[in-house]
């Protein structure tokens, strides 16, 4: 079997060994990271043969990428689920927004938290990747289409695009340097921080 003609597992045994390559992938770049991740110590923790890795994935690279996707239809459910609902005019603006941008915070906070030897995998490799680097500007750009979104909701009628990117920077900055960084402040303190500096944002205008 060539590496183009890729094994589609459709009986259990097949998707049971896939699913072990994908997660024995997980912690082996989250443990080692990626260049003494390979195709050999992958199949080695899935306890299937190195051929049987090659029967389900091109490389290492294609199984990343795997893991990347997921990564971010995870976040983007919960960030759907965060920023979801109208904006009633009649309802306290203030407490709207502070509940949107606190519960995106706190998406933002897991989403980096949540096996940050993996996200540093990405991070790094993203620059020397560009289809990982397509990979993530995609989910990217779809987190500042939703804030953007809001934004509209919310009646701004100044480039809703350009502050969405700025509110994205805002909280993708802070946390990374919050969680992956050596943090100055507790989770309390940096939410509630963060979270006031955004709803000053999105009521100015």
């Amino acid at each position: 079997m060539s590496r183009d003609e890729l094994r589609v597992p459709s009986q259990e045994r097949a998707i049971r060994t896939r699913a072990a390559l994908v997660d024995a992938a997980r912690r082996a770049f989250s443990e080692k990271g990626y260049a003494a991740t390979t195709a050999k110590t992958v199949a080695e923790r899935a306890d299937v043969s190195t051929g049987s890795f090659y029967q389900y994935f091109r490389d290492k690279d294609q199984l990343l990428h795997e893991l990347a996707a997921d990564r971010y239809e995870h976040v983007a459910r919960m960030l759907d689920g965060s920023l979801a609902g109208g904006t009633d005019r009649g309802a306290d603006l203030d407490a709207i927004l502070r509940d949107r941008m606190g519960g995106l915070v706190q998406v933002v906070i897991d989403f980096h938290r949540d096996d940050p030897g993996l996200h540093a995998v990405l991070t790094e490799r993203r620059h020397a990747d560009p289809a990982l680097d397509e990979l993530t500007a995609r989910s990217e750009e779809q987190l500042v289409e939703r804030i953007a979104s809001l934004l509209a909701l919310l009646g701004r009628k100044d480039d809703t695009r350009a502050l969405a990117f700025v509110l994205f920077g805002m909280v993708e900055g802070t946390v990374h340097a919050h969680v992956l960084g050596r943090p100055m402040v507790d989770d309390e303190r940096l939410v509630a921080a963060l979270v006031s500096a955004l709803v000053v944002l999105l009521k100015a205008g």
